[in-house]
């Protein structure tokens, strides 16, 4: 009997479906709650303070050249190991960069550390969208307790998919005790200045929300901004109100001189675009901290980690104002 075979393209087809299949029920078989682990051995870190470090690592894309991931991956975890941020808020990570930077960063803990159960085949697809925002937090320092991410405005989607905001938020447990809990939200904010104002008032009602179940703990809001404090409705959204989560900005714009640029958004130049930065910090009022500041990079040049510079703030010991 002569056997039958498909048309080259029909097995392709099929094939094709079988790993879409494959996919999705590996994607609905994962855990939605981390893995119980062994707790480390804790050692306090030589210094109380709390480095808190926002950066926006540029997404994974082909056809980079010099900038690609597999060129900048080296330079990135050089730097942030030079840094040695205690929190790292994180953006623009796909799951791939996500992956490498675990083996990579063997003294972090980070979340999302896992996918969510999918209810259809455009939501899985989408999924990983959802934890482009990883935050990234030392063993020995903190235990996460509770954290979310998702869409910021899952009832409002974009006519343009990439204005969709995107967050992550960890509840921090200090080990030392020197800090109350920290409430950490994450976010990559979009360019349109509508959304984006609605995305911050948004965040703050999750915020609020966050604070109602853990009333003693305090927040940092963190990461890219795509505005400055010139976006003044976007800017005063972000800073919240008193009867939301009321939050301060951790630049202090009193040390900028003229002519100064303090841009954090360089796009591979070496050469920063506005004189105030995109990428901040935003903390409860209560946390006293060191002015934020701009971390330069000193790399080979034409060679970047990334087409942001990074941002950094110091939370000391007994700086809970009573």
């Amino acid at each position: 009997m002569r056997l039958r075979y498909l048309p080259y393209r029909t097995a392709l087809f099929i094939i094709f479906l079988a790993a879409i299949a494959a996919v999705i029920a590996f994607i609905k078989l994962r855990p939605t709650q981390p893995v119980p682990i062994a707790e480390p051995t804790i050692h306090l870190p030589a210094s109380p303070d709390i480095r808190v470090l926002t950066a926006n690592i540029n997404l994974l894309r082909p056809h980079q050249g010099i900038h690609s991931w597999s060129v900048r991956r080296i330079m990135l975890i050089k730097v942030l190991r030079h840094i040695h941020a205690d929190i790292i808020g994180m953006q623009a990570s796909t799951p791939a960069q996500t992956a490498w930077l675990i083996t990579h960063l063997p003294a972090y803990a980070h979340f999302p550390d896992g996918a969510a159960i999918h209810s259809s085949l455009i939501s899985a697809l989408a999924g990983p969208l959802s934890t482009w925002n990883q935050i990234w937090y030392r063993r020995d320092r903190f235990r996460r307790i509770a954290g979310t991410f998702g869409m910021v405005r899952p009832h409002h989607p974009q006519s343009n998919p990439t204005e969709n905001t995107y967050f992550s938020l960890a509840v921090l447990h200090d080990r030392s005790r020197r800090f109350p809990d920290f409430i950490v939200l994450d976010v990559h904010l979009r360019h349109w200045e509508t959304n984006a104002v609605k995305s911050a008032e948004k965040l703050h009602e999750i915020l609020s929300q966050w604070q109602r179940r853990y009333p003693s703990a305090q927040a940092i809001l963190l990461g890219d901004m795509n505005h400055s404090r010139t976006d003044q409705a976007i800017y005063q959204a972000l800073l919240g109100t008193s009867t939301t989560v009321p939050l301060t900005d951790t630049f202090n714009y009193a040390l900028h001189k003229p002519g100064q640029q303090w841009g954090t958004w360089e796009n591979y130049t070496n050469h920063v675009y506005s004189p105030w930065p995109t990428d901040l910090i935003f903390v409860s009022p209560k946390l006293a901290h060191l002015p934020a500041r701009i971390i330069p990079y000193h790399m080979p040049p034409a060679k970047y980690p990334s087409k942001h510079l990074f941002v950094l703030t110091v939370l000391t010991p007994g700086s809970v104002k009573k």
